[in-house]
């Protein structure tokens, strides 16, 4: 079988979100077609990993220099001048060791290899003589729009074959400027028990998030929608699953504002059959590419109310038919309280969030790959 290289900036371990069980994803997807490799250009520092266990690891660099850009931010704003340094140096290095790694990459494979890159700032580090397939895992206008890291990292890389998208909309948007395609992210249902518990007590006023506590997320917004929906539903529940740098942020948040009862900190939870205790997912994020999370609260007929993060939220959310689009806190907060007093119309919702999994589904997932790798191993030949 060909050779597929996966190749990170940096490997991350299970819970760093949706962008590792994404690639997790894909590994089960293709791997009877394809022998399937995982490249981290910096030290991942992982001797194992769960997700990747049928895959071999490749370090590229002996040392681990990812730099921390949220902690560079704290670092200057609380004064921790060794801390900035610490980080500082790290990030030195990181755009050092671009040369280095591209004439590594060079040498590295064989001319009929296939190359999926995770991103522009794994592209970054691939040599102009690698041909491969970028990935983007975050909208169009994070790497081609303002956001000063991502410009930066889009205009270092090395030229891909062709630029694969989260959402058509970002495709629609990247095909005016280079070669560019769609492939939706998707979920394996066998990963899933039958248990499809809509309309149950179990799930009566209880809200789910599931994500990384990370900036972008805008978890403050959700705390003040929790502060306000207790005003109306005083026994809701919101249990949040994840890890990240503003755990503690959030924690104090939840403590100031009274939350304690009602707001909990579940830490990283890996088990999807989690979403038949929920009501509702809710989704605050600035931006993303196209949440695996909204995906997989619909397998569990889960509907969510989500923040417009991009065009491709409509992409996964058909609204008022099978989840929301809300951006108030006001807005956020009035409707799930229709929903929580309104048990009919909250489960009609959530039959349509379960019918409508079915495009987010392993098999059209496994179409458009394989047609997309047979053109790139078309015009290797």
């Amino acid at each position: 079988m060909k050779n597929i290289y996966i190749v990170f900036d940096k490997l991350h371990s299970n819970e760093a979100g949706g962008l590792v069980s994404a690639y997790a994803s894909l590994i089960q997807l293709l791997k009877d077609d394809y022998t399937i490799k995982v490249i981290s250009i910096i030290n991942s520092n992982l001797t194992r990993h769960d997700m990747f266990s049928d895959c071999e690891i490749i370090n590229v660099s002996k040392h681990d220099f990812f730099p921390r850009m949220e902690i560079i931010s704290d670092s200057l704003k609380s004064f921790k001048l060794l801390l900035l340094l610490k980080e500082l140096f790290k990030l030195l290095c990181y755009f050092c060791y671009i040369p280095i790694s591209r004439i590594k990459m060079r040498n590295m494979f064989s001319s009929d290899d296939i190359i999926i890159v995770s991103s522009p700032a794994a592209a970054m580090f691939m040599s102009s003589k690698n041909r491969f397939i970028l990935e983007i895992h975050t909208k169009f206008e994070y790497f081609w729009g303002t956001n000063k890291l991502g410009r930066l990292q889009s205009k270092l890389m090395s030229k891909p074959y062709i630029t694969v998208f989260r959402t058509k909309s970002d495709m629609e948007k990247a095909s005016k400027y280079f070669n560019s395609t769609y492939s939706y992210n998707f979920i394996n249902k066998e990963l899933f028990n039958d248990t499809v518990s809509i309309g149950e007590k179990i799930r009566k006023h209880k809200i789910i998030y599931m994500g990384r506590f990370g900036k972008e997320k805008n978890l403050p917004k959700m705390i003040e929608c929790a502060k306000q929906l207790k005003k109306q539903i005083p026994d809701f529940t919101l249990d949040m699953y994840g890890t990240g740098v503003l755990v503690d942020d959030i924690a104090k948040l939840i403590e100031e504002n009274d939350l304690s009862e009602n707001v909990h900190l579940c830490g990283f939870c890996n088990d999807k059959n989690i979403f038949d205790n929920y009501s509702l997912l809710w989704l605050t994020s600035d931006f993303e590419g196209m949440s695996m999370t909204i995906i997989e609260a619909k397998a569990k007929g889960v509907p969510t109310i989500s923040t417009n993060w991009g065009d491709g939220v409509f992409e996964v959310i058909h609204d008022k038919e099978d989840g929301f689009v809300e951006n108030t806190v006001e807005d956020i907060v009035n409707r799930t309280a229709e929903l929580m007093n309104d048990k009919e119309l909250l489960i009609n919702i959530s039959k349509n969030a379960l019918k409508n999994f079915d495009e987010f589904s392993k098999e059209n997932a496994y179409k458009r790959w394989i047609e997309l790798l047979k053109r790139f191993e078309g015009e290797l030949e």
